[in-house]
């Protein structure tokens, strides 16, 4: 009987290293790179996403590592505003820790697809923000956005937006709650 049991342990033991993949997991908030642990996963797939956040001249890269999210896995998508622009971009791998990739910035297409939208960013505001300037959107940017907000800015800060620009499908899809950079404090209001 205690050969029995240890025989059972054994094969215990055998098959949860076997049915058990690790990702590296690890979140950076504004910068190319972050401290990676190992996560216990429970299927097979690994996810990586990267994210450039582009607000008032500044660039935030961001990075997120960890099991995939099979909805996300392959998303790649785009928004902007004036003076603002998101884009993101995740990869999904089959494998033991097998998301080991380095930063690689979501590609920016600045080719115009013939949309035109409202334009405008307004700060310290939940209200609509008016303007009466337009954008050519580009690339994959083929909807109209406006988006009212109060969000945790990089550094920790609470701030309102209210803001209207281009978008695509991917972004409207996913209301920007794949964010690594920003956080959102609370919505008032996403409409593609």
């Amino acid at each position: 009987m205690k050969n029995l049991a240890i025989l059972v342990c054994v094969i215990s033991a055998f098959v949860i290293s076997v049915f058990s993949y690790k990702c590296y997991s690890c979140w950076s908030r504004n910068s190319t790179t972050c401290e990676e642990s190992e996560t216990e996963c429970l299927g097979d797939r690994c996810m990586t996403a990267f994210q450039d956040f582009k607000l008032d001249g500044n660039v935030y890269k961001s990075m997120l590592k960890g099991c995939a999210n099979e909805t996300m896995c392959g998303m790649n998508g785009s928004a902007m505003a004036e003076n603002t622009k998101f884009l993101f971009v995740s990869h999904c791998c089959n494998g033991h820790l097998c998301n080991n990739q380095k930063y690689q910035p979501p590609q920016d297409n600045l080719t115009t697809n013939g949309v035109k939208c409202p334009l405008s960013m307004c700060t310290e505001t939940l209200e609509e923000c008016k303007s009466d300037k337009e954008v050519n959107c580009t690339g994959s940017m083929d909807r109209c956005l406006e988006y009212r907000a109060t969000v945790r800015d990089p550094y920790g800060r609470d701030r309102n937006y209210s803001c209207k620009g281009c978008t695509d499908s991917v972004a409207c899809k996913y209301n920007f709650d794949s964010k690594i950079v920003a956080e959102e404090v609370h919505r008032v209001l996403f409409k593609c």
